[in-house]
This record gives C-alpha cells, structure tokens and sequence, in this order.
C-alpha cells in the first residue's frame, strides 16, 4: 500500500515554538515565535522586529532548531520546507561557506569574488581519505565530490578557449554557458594518472551570432577580439577603431562587462590556442572568419521590387571586406547574397530573394560560418586532449550544461535547452530514487510505501513519437516537410493535437502563435515565430560553393564540414539530431555513478555578499534541489546512526534510565519514552530512519533541557568565580591604591619639574620675542625719523631757495631801472631841476677833489683786506666778539653822522641853488667848507670822511654833469665804472658759501618772517650780511652735527646687532661716513674764513655805500620819493659766540 506523506504542518508544535510565517507585503518568510495557533489564524511575534503578527495556518510552517541553522546537509533538517531550506543557505553563504549538501546534491553558491579554497592544503586534506565513500568529518567541498579533479590541469587550460567561444553575457549570468558540453576523462591503467580526455558539445545557440535580447551580449570572443587586437591585428583583420560599427554587436545596448577586461582576455586566448597547438596562421584563419562573420552583419538590402533586392550601395565596404577576409570573389559573394540557383528537371533555375529571405541568407551564412567554426576548435582541442594507449575502463564524466531558461521572449532554442533540462531532471529524480531505493535495502527497511512522482507527461509531449504519440518536436519535423508549413500552421496544428494535454495551454485573451509548456521548474511561454527556419537550419548550397572555392584553406574545410553536414541531415531536422543526442547522453549517465553539482547565483547584481531569497529560490526550484526535498520528505530524509542518536538524546531519560544498554536499546527506550509513533521511523541495522518533523519534539526537549543545565552551570560557576573575584578585587584595590598614590607623587614631581622648566622657557621666550620687537620698533622709529628730518630739511631748503631766487630776482630788477634811471642824463636833470651849466659846475669840483679821494679809498681797503687775510687761520673767539663789537660800535656812528650828512647835504643843496644864481665865488666857499669839514681829524675817521666827501663831491659833480660837457660825461662814466667795480665787490662774500643752499640763502637771501635792512640802492646793510652769514653757517653746523650723530648711531646699532640693515656693511659705512667729514670740515673752514673776511671788508664798503646813500637821499629831498634806510643794532650775541664756539669745536671733533 502506498501512503503519501504530508506536508509540514502545526501538528505537535506548541507555544513558544520557532516557526516560519508569510509576512504580507513582499517581506517573505520570517522567523517568529508561536504564541498561539487555532482557528483560522495563527498569532506569530516576529523575532526581527518584535512586532505581533497574524496569518492563515497554510502561511505558518515549522522552523528547525537553532542547532540546524548552519546545518551541511539540508536532508538532515527536521523540517524540510522552503524557508528553512533557504535559511540554512543564507546563514552558510554568510559564513563563507558556499556549498552545501543535499542528499547526493552539492549545492554551490556563487560567491562572487575569490576565496581561499582551493589551494593546496585543500587538496591535500579531501585527496588524503582513507575511502571514496568516507565523507564525516569533511565539509561540504567540490573537491569531496571530485576529489582528483585538482589533477585536470591540461583540461581545465582548454576551459578559457571553450568559454570564449561558447559563453555570453545573458540577462542571467555575465558567463552563461550558450552549450552542452560532456567532458570525458580517461586515466592510464598503470599509474591511475590522466591520460587523456574527449570533450563532447550539444546545440550551440547559433542565433545569439546574429540577434541578442536588449542588455545581453554575443559569444565574448567577438568583444575581445575587437578590443584586445594590436593596431598591426587591426590592419591586418580590417577591424573598425569601435566594435559599435558592427550591427550585430551593437543592437542590444550592451557591448561590455562590468569588471571584465575583454583585452586582456584576448592576450589570454592567444596562449590557449597555442597551449592546444593552434598555430600562429590558423590563429589569424580564425580571426580573420570572425571579422568577416562581423561585416556580413552590416550588409544591408534594398528591395528591387517584391521578390527581388540588391545589396544598398552604403554596404559596399562591408561586402568587400567580408570578401577579403573570406579570401572569395566579391562578385560572387554579392550574388550568392542575393539570389540562390535551383535544379528543377535537369535545368538549374536562379530565383531572386525577397527582402527577409535576403536577410535570412545572410544570418544563415553567418551562423553556419560560426558553428563550423566552434566544432573545428572543439575537434583542435580533442587532439590536444587525445586518449593515450595506456587508457583504462576507468573515466571521470563532468557534465557541464545550460540550465532552465525562461526569458522575456523565448524560441526555438529556450525549447530544446528546457527539454535537455527535462529529461536531466527526470534522471536526476530516477538516480536519487535508487540511492534512497539502495540505502533502505541496506538498512532492511521497507520502502515500498515512499511514493515517487516524475515529470514524465512533460518529457512526453516535447519528444513523444508515432505511433504512440505526436509530440512537439516530432509534430514541428512534420510540418517542415511541407512545402506551405510555417510558424503559424504549425501553431495551429499543435493546438489541434495538443490542446487539451494538462502541460500545455493558451493564453485566449490573446490571439497568437504563443503556447505555454508547464515544466517541472514552472510555466514558460514559448514564441512559434521562427521554430520553422530554426529547425531545419538549412543553408544555400550557392553559399557553400562559395566558399569552398576560398582561397583560405580554413574556410575551405569549414565549408567541406558544412556540406557533409547537409548530406548527413538529408530530412533530419535541429530537433530530432538535438533528440538523439541527448537519448545518447542519458544512456552515458546511466552507466555512470551520478554526483551532482547545482550552481546557484545568490544575487542579481553579481556583489559579494548579498542574498536574494526569492531569486535563489526560484534558482533551487529550476535546478531540482526543491524536488530532492520534496522526494526525501516522502521517505525518511532525517537519519542518525544508532551511536550518534543514543550519545546526543540520552540525557533525557530518567535518571538511571540508560545505564549499561547499548546504543540501539538506548534508541528504542528514547523512542518509547517520547512516544513516537512506530509509522514515523524505522530502525535500520546501523542507522535511524525518521520522517520529516519527528525529532522537532526530541529537539525541543532537548533545547530546554540544555538550557536549563546550562543556566544552573553558569549560576554555580558565576557564585564560585565571584568568591573569588570578589578576594582579589580587594587585593588589587589595596594594591592599586597604594600604587597610585606612589605614581601620582612621582607624576606631581616630574609636573613640578616640568612646570619650571616651562616657567623658565617662557621668560626666556618672551624676552627674546619682546627684544626682537623693540628692535624691529626701534628701527622703523628710526628710518621714519630720518625720512622726517630729511622731508622737513628739503622743505626748508626748497623754500628758502625759492625766497633767495625770488628776492634776487626782484633786486636785480630794481638795479637795472635805478642803472639805467641814473644813466640818463634826462633822469639826472628830471631829478635835480639843473641845467647842462651847473652840472658841469659840479663835474669840476669833481675832477678837483675826487682823484685824491678815490686813491685814499684804495689804499684803505687794500689795508683792510690784507689784516683780514693775516688775520683768517688765527681767528678765535675773542677776536670774532671784538670785531662784532666794533662792528656794532661802527653803526652807532653811523647812526650819529646822518645828521652830519643832512647838514653837509643841506649846503651842497644851498651851493647849487647860488650856482643857479650865478653866484661861483659864494659856490666855491661852500665847496670849500664842504672840504675843510670832510678832511677835519677831530670830526670824522678818515675812512669815514673819505667816505662822506666822496658821496658829496659825486653828488656835486653829478649835478655838474648836466651841463652836457663832454670831459665831465666820460669823467662821470670812468667814476660810475669804477663805483660800480666797487659795489660788486663789497658783495663779493655773499658767494663764499657752498652747495648748501640753505646758506646760500641765509647770507644773500631774506629769512623768513624778517623785512631786509637795505641801504639806498637796495642792497643789505654790513650788519644785516654779518648777522646773516653768521646765522647760516650756525644753521649749517647744527644740522650738520645732527645728520652726522644719527648716521654714527645707526651704524653702531647694526654693527652690535641691534637694528637690522640687509646688504650693509658697517665697517665700510663707518669709513665712508668719516671721509664725508673729512671733506665738509674742510669746506666749512674755508668758508668761515672767508666769512670773516667779507664782514670786515663790509664793514669798510658800508661807509661808501651809506655816503652814496645819503647823498641820493638828498637830491631826492625836494622830489619827496626817496626813504632812508635805518640800520639796525644786534641785540643778542648768543648765536654768533655759540656759533664761533662749535666752530672751533669741529677742527678738533670727531
């Protein structure tokens, strides 16, 4: 009697039970707790957020035990339902362990990065069992399954070159598998070391060469070619700078991978084939074709009319390069395009192409290239792999095919790889049925009663054949023979026939040629468009033809492969061949011991580190693992040895209750005193076999059990350890408090020292910082200093330079009239009121009495020059304050003798009127008395009397000389030249000064805020040009000393470091400030010399000068327009003595 087993259910499972409940809102499955279950809803805490939740009991399943969370057999789970299944998954991928067992299944999941698995120690550890079949104690591994797969070296060098040429990016997998492949490997019979190995292919998909759906890639030696090729490889396969040229590369969106580099893959392809023995010119054969298959993708056609084309002039280039690379006419090539040659009746007929016929001719020959291409590689490297003598019976099959496929849009090809898959999944059921079949019989276990379902209804309608029955295929071979079948009359047919079959259905909202097979991984909807052309995947024969006459020996076999390829298809379509194969690989796997290998991608995005459960659930469902569970839930999938169970359940009898028994009778008193029902195990010889779910309650027994064991140990522990924490806490407090009082005196200490230290750093610190502002304070205050002093003496300078040359101007502009006034002799008559007779009166008392008195004048200056001469290098301070005392003296006498003068003036006045009268004698007596009185001794000096006569008598004769005579004219002119010689050099000092334009303008120039003394024609007086020129060269020595004290002081500071001056040398300054001195000293001691000098000779010139004055005065007396100067007295000497003492100081100074 068969009895089906249930599914996991609630049965048994009480409060505070680990469950898994289908949380609403695309959450999936989650881990709670059970508070309470009844009725139509279940109360669930979820142990992620610790939120209250309700559900349906058919959305609550059991959890495992804790203890199987990370478990390495998913067969040994307690419950084997879908999220504990996925549970035990995600907690391995997430401890790096990405494979798991299930039953004879090695589950593998894609980590997605590189882990250290697979070295050495590796291999040493799983090749060095004592037995094959001795797996305890080893984890789940690759190398468990195979464990002398580490020794295919030489195979595994040809997997780069396979994948190159057989994989592709899909929307799946970045390295999808787009062909069966069966390796064979063979060992040698003495040493049990490979030997050789045979590689077998299946249904390559030939249309990804010519279409890919959006975001997926063609086969990736296309993409590495065109990115890995030398510019030499370049000119040589007449590749574009960008693979975008090429349409049959560019029309999915996707020409690249993230994190694959397609050059450096290419460099990597290139030593595989020369590893296979491929050499360098069939290497350039094959990627010449693969050039050429390209530019048969942009031949374009543009239609003649409805069944005729040719090709569109645009697409030129691409049929001659497709030419040249295939080494075949051009001409040819356009017209075996284009057309195609039948022979009906003896007669060959040409038929022109319609526009997708054209189309489908080119594909065609481009897909035909592509497959002959990858079987010669295949075949290159089965030589390279080829079977020694010395091979056994003994070989190692690695079975490495696509997996379930369900696309957006799936064909002819998603077809035949779901039907391999089928057939696959229904072995794989049937083997895993004999070794549960075989473990029982072993065991002595009846097992007639576990129920095993198949896929075989779906298995049957893709290949069933007549007469028991017509399945897809065998109804698409059919329709292919007519001459009128196509997509949609096959469509129909299968409808017809097939209609009602449980596997198969129709969408009938939606009037096409779609049909929905249900597999046993689920539903997929299958498109008839193009099952027709794709199942007899014929080619011209035109096109063979021509490419047999190739001049490239590869393209020559490629094409003498594809014609006994049609000779030997003669009615045999894709899918009977594809059939075939796959019967015959199923019959190698049945004389085979199977292990399989399930790879399953734990993530879209193709990251490490992250699981998908709903995307690796669907992956276990299309792979069978959910069918291995299923099939071992309906046997007995948990088992433990007799030992194991005993060892791990016996400290929940009684006390005493397991005493001596041996482990089987341990088991059977456990089962008893949980009360398990006999239907729910069995005892094998070695082992225990029970159903799905049974040892939950043994599990939780022993959980509480081993918790509350654990708890009393960790209270006990925690008592005795805290005696003891608690002694030597106190201990380490006394020892602690006596330690760090030492190190905190220690710590004061050395802060102490510290805190000096840095007491003492700082003073320093600051003081050096605040010496190094005062200097920096110090020398600006100093340069602003000079460059006040210099802008206040330039200003003095410029003004007082400005005064002198302004005065000078103006003084010389009053000599020039009063000069040119006097020369007149109508000014002389406009002034005086005399006719031409009395000024010649008055020239003759000239003639009589001026040559005595011109030569005593000479005589005294020359005297008073030479004494001022002798008296220059001797000069000191009581000389220069006599001098200036008499000079004094002199000006009070002067000031005496101006009523002298305006007497004496008042009866040369009276002789020129009696001259008027014509009364001479009265003249003469007057002239007389005029001369007695100007030569009296007890009146006057002589130089005075000299110098008063001389104003008189030329004030005579100048009124004399308006008489027009001719001896008084040039006798009045030889006198006026040489008075005016002398009043040039009574001036004659006011240029003894230097460049010092500040001297200049104190001797000749006006002071400012001071009215200039000036006598009758204008100029200073002597006391005024003394005053003058001493005060200047007292002006001069002061500013002097001051510039030459500051320049000797800033040296100094430089030199001792205390100012600083880039690029100066102090010691060469210092010469040149000395030198400096040198020469001023010498010019300033010159200059006062001569300053003495011209004070003396003023003084003596002063007497002329006021006596010419006094006489123009007077003759201007009646006119009224003439002022008298009043000389003016000294009334300090301070200057002029500290003057005359700094003086004498600078001779000797410095």
């Amino acid at each position: 009697m068969t009895v089906a087993w249930k599914a996991d259910g609630l049965d048994g499972l009480s409060r505070g039970s680990r469950v898994w409940v289908l949380v609403d809102g695309g959450a999936g499955w989650q881990l709670g707790t059970l508070q309470s279950a009844g009725g139509s809803s279940c109360a669930v805490v979820l142990d992620a957020s610790g939120a209250a939740a309700k559900a349906k009991p058919a959305n609550v399943v059991p959890a495992n035990p804790a203890l199987l969370d990370s478990v390495e057999d998913l067969t040994h789970l307690s419950f084997l339902n879908q999220p504990s299944i996925l549970h035990a998954l995600q907690q391995r991928y997430a401890a790096g362990n990405i494979y798991t067992h299930a039953g004879p299944v090695l589950i593998a999941v894609n980590p997605f990065q590189t882990l250290p698995m697979y070295g050495p120690e590796q291999v040493q550890h799983y090749t060095g069992r004592s037995r094959v079949d001795v797996t305890e104690g080893y984890a789940p591994h690759v190398f468990l399954t195979a464990d002398k797969a580490y020794k295919q070296d030489k195979v595994l060098g040809t997997n780069p070159l396979l994948e190159a040429f057989g994989n592709a990016k899909t929307i799946h997998n970045n390295n999808s598998s787009r062909f069966g492949k069966l390796i064979e490997i063979y060992f040698s019979s003495g040493t049990h070391q490979i030997c050789g190995a045979l590689i077998h292919t299946y249904l390559l998909e030939k249309s990804r060469v010519v279409h890919q759906l959006p975001q997926e890639r063609s086969y990736h030696i296309f993409y590495q070619l065109c990115r890995g090729a030398t510019p030499e490889e370049r000119h040589l396969y007449q590749l574009p700078d960008a693979l975008d040229s090429f349409d049959y590369l560019n029309r999915s969106g996707c020409t690249s991978i993230a994190g694959v580099d397609d050059a450096a893959a290419f460099r990597g392809i290139k030593l595989a084939m020369s590893a296979v023995g491929i050499t360098s010119q069939q290497q350039q054969s094959i990627f010449s074709v693969l050039s050429a298959i390209l530019w048969l993708g942009n031949i374009c056609f543009q239609p003649l009319s409805e069944d005729a084309v040719s090709v569109a002039p645009a697409s030129g280039e691409a049929v001659q390069r497709a030419a040249s690379l295939l080494r075949c006419p051009e001409a040819a090539l356009y017209a075996a395009l284009k057309q195609r040659k039948l022979v009906a009746g003896g007669e060959r007929i040409t038929r022109h192409l319609n526009l997708d016929a054209a189309l489908d001719n080119r594909d065609a020959l481009a897909k035909a290239l592509y497959a002959e291409l990858f079987s010669w590689l295949v075949d290159q490297v089965n030589k390279a792999l080829a079977v020694g003598k010395q091979r056994t019976g003994t070989s190692l099959s690695i079975l490495d095919i696509y997996g379930f496929e369900c696309f957006k849009e799936n064909s002819f090809e998603q077809l035949c790889i779901n039907y391999a898959n089928e057939r696959l999944q229904q072995q794989f059921n049937k083997h895993l049925f004999k070794l549960d079949q075989a473990a029982y019989e072993s065991e002595g276990i009846d097992w007639a009663h576990v129920e095993f379902e198949d896929n075989q209804e779906c298995v049957d309608l893709i290949e069933a054949r007549p007469p028991q029955d017509v399945g897809i295929l065998s109804l698409l071979d059919e329709e292919c023979i007519y001459p009128r079948g196509s997509d949609s009359s096959f469509a129909t047919k299968l409808r017809q026939r097939q209609g009602s079959h449980p596997r198969l259905s129709y969408n009938p909202k939606v009037p096409t040629d779609d049909f929905t097979l249900h597999h046993y991984a689920g539903p997929v909807v299958y498109s008839c468009t193009k099952f027709l052309d794709k199942n007899k995947d014929t080619l011209s024969p035109d096109l063979v033809l021509l490419l047999r006459g190739s001049q490239e020996p590869l393209v020559q076999a490629l094409a003498v492969e594809m014609a006994l390829e049609q000779d030997r298809k003669g009615t045999q379509t894709v899918g009977s061949r594809f059939r075939a194969q796959l019967q015959d690989l199923i019959q190698r796997l049945d004389a085979t011991a199977l292990h399989f290998i399930r790879c399953i991608k734990p993530n879209s995005q193709q990251v490490p580190s992250h699981f998908q459960p709903q995307l690796v659930l669907h992956q276990l469902k299309c792979c069978g693992v959910l069918e291995v569970t299923r099939i071992a839930r309906a046997g007995y999938p948990t088992r433990y040895r007799h030992e194991q169970f005993a060892e791990r359940y016996k400290v929940l009898l009684p006390e005493h209750g397991a005493g001596c028994m041996t482990p089987l009778e341990t088991c059977t008193r456990l089962l008893q005193h949980f009360s398990v029902d006999r239907s729910m195990y069995q005892v094998g010889r070695t082992k225990l076999f029970f159903r799905a779910g049974v040892l939950g309650q043994l599990e939780d027994t022993w959980a509480r059990i081993q918790r509350s064991v654990l708890y009393l140990q960790s209270m006990w522990r925690m008592v005795t350890q805290r005696r003891v924490f608690l002694r030597l806490r106190h201990a380490a407090v006394v020892l602690q408090s006596h330690w760090r009082g030492r190190q905190g005196r220690l710590l004061f200490a050395e802060m102490q020292r510290q805190h000096n230290a840095a007491v003492a750093i700082q003073a320093v610190a600051r003081g050096y910082l605040q010496r190094q502002r005062y200097f920096r304070v110090l020398q600006a205050a100093v340069c602003i200093q000079m460059a006040w002093r210099r802008w206040q003496v330039n200003q003095r300078i410029g003004v007082r330079v400005e005064a002198r040359l302004q005065w000078e101007a103006e003084q010389r502009a009053i000599l020039s009239a009063r000069r040119h006034e006097e020369e007149s002799f109508d000014a002389i008559q406009h002034e005086f009121g005399m006719d031409a007779g009395q000024i010649r009166e008055i020239l003759a008392l000239w003639r009589r009495y001026g040559g005595s008195f011109l030569s005593w004048m000479e005589q005294q200056e020359d005297a008073d020059l030479a004494a001022a001469a002798a008296a220059v290098d001797g000069v000191d301070t009581s000389d220069l304050q006599s001098k200036i005392s008499t000079l004094e003296t002199y000006s009070l006498k002067l000031e005496r003798q101006v009523a002298d003068l305006q007497q004496e003036n008042g009866l040369l006045h009276h002789a020129v009127e009696v001259l008027q009268q014509g009364q001479g004698a009265t003249v003469q007596g007057h002239c007389q008395i005029v001369g007695a009185n100007a030569i009296s001794p007890t009146k006057q000096r002589p130089d005075e009397l000299a110098s008063t006569s001389g104003a008189k008598t030329g004030h005579v004769m100048h009124n004399l000389s308006a008489d027009g005579t001719a001896a008084g004219t040039a006798s009045i002119a030889e006198q006026r030249r040489r008075s005016t010689r002398r009043s040039d050099d009574e001036i004659s000092f006011m240029s003894l000064s230097d460049d010092d334009s500040s001297l200049s303008t104190a001797m000749t120039g006006t002071p400012q805020g001071r009215t200039p003394l000036t006598s009758a024609q204008g100029l200073p007086s002597a006391q005024e040009e003394g005053r003058a020129a001493i005060a200047s060269l007292d002006q001069e020595f002061e500013k002097k000393r001051a510039l030459f004290d500051d320049d000797a002081d800033f040296i100094r500071e430089v030199r001792d470091g205390l100012a600083e001056a880039p690029g100066m040398n102090p010691d060469m300054e210092l010469k040149r400030l000395v030198q400096r001195y040198k020469v001023w000293k010498k010019s300033f001691k010159s200059r006062l010399a001569a300053t003495q000098s011209a004070v003396k000779h003023s003084r003596r010139a002063e007497s002329g000068r006021m006596l010419h004055s006094q006489s123009s005065a007077a003759g201007g007396m009646h006119a009224g327009s003439r002022l008298q100067p009043q000389p003016q007295r000294l009334t300090s000497q301070d200057s002029q003595v500290s003057l005359t003492s700094r003086l004498f100081k600078t001779r000797g100074g410095r």
